[in-house]
């Protein structure tokens, strides 16, 4: 016994079954604007982050003009009592290692039906204080 689907307006530039027998009868179909993509090198940081950019510019433009703001880590740093995720402390520059230590030394955030860990922003603000070496201490030689 076959399932009736239900039924689906079609997207802009998306064939409908009412346009198949044009196609096959040799119809042109119509063209989809085809999006430029940047002469990058994928494997460069900088490549990597201009692609990035045509990705969140193509998805503000599906949305239609409408963004969401999300806060970026480095407005969080400065917001007191926030709570900062593994993917915020990528977004300031820590490597995966260091976020896993940075977890390992802080008391953790866990709420109930959420699955992300997060740490407070003073008790990382006091991390980094406390083990920036500057002149007037000598740095501990870890072997």
């Amino acid at each position: 016994m076959a399932r009736a689907r239900p039924a689906r307006t079609p997207t802009p530039g998306q064939l409908t079954l009412e346009d198949w027998p044009e196609r096959e009868a040799g119809a042109a179909a119509p063209e989809t604007p085809r999006r430029e993509r940047a002469n990058v090198d994928p494997t460069s940081s900088a490549g990597v982050a201009e692609s990035r950019k045509l990705q969140g510019t193509c998805a503000e433009a599906a949305i239609g003009g409408a963004t969401r703001h999300h806060p970026v880590a480095t407005e969080l740093l400065e917001t007191p009592g926030a709570l900062l995720t593994r993917t915020h402390l990528r977004e300031l520059g820590l490597e995966r290692r260091a976020v896993d230590a940075v977890f390992r030394k802080l008391p953790v955030v866990t709420l109930p039906g959420y699955s992300r860990p997060m740490i407070h922003v003073e008790e990382y603000l006091e991390l980094i204080d406390e083990h920036t070496y500057r002149d007037d201490r000598v740095r501990p030689r870890h072997a």
